[in-house]
């Protein structure tokens, strides 16, 4: 078995006290980065819930504006149809991004 004090002559103080605090900070990285994860999926989902709210409110506007009744049977079909054209036009892009035709 070895003894403190030949380890200590093997590698000297500071390398032995370097090695410790490296070894004390190895999972640092791997926190920071599920913090880091964890941050960016409630961003993402907080803007994708701003971005449908604003759809929403742009969806009954533009009904209003052809001057149909909110919560008309109209209505509903106009904000219906506009949800779909953004579908669609969303499928679009997407496909055009990953080159799919």
């Amino acid at each position: 078995m070895h003894s403190l004090d030949e380890d200590i002559g093997k590698h000297g103080l500071v390398y032995n006290a370097i090695e410790r605090v490296l070894w004390a900070l190895a999972p640092a990285p791997i926190f920071c980065e599920f913090l880091s994860t964890a941050s960016m999926q409630a961003t993402r989902q907080e803007a994708e819930i701003r971005m449908d709210l604003a759809v929403a409110a742009e969806n009954t506007e533009n009904s209003g504006k052809w001057e149909l009744p909110a919560g008309s049977a109209e209505h509903a079909n106009c904000v219906r149809d506009l949800a779909a054209i953004r579908a669609r036009t969303e499928q679009r892009v997407r496909d055009e991004i990953t080159g799919v035709f």
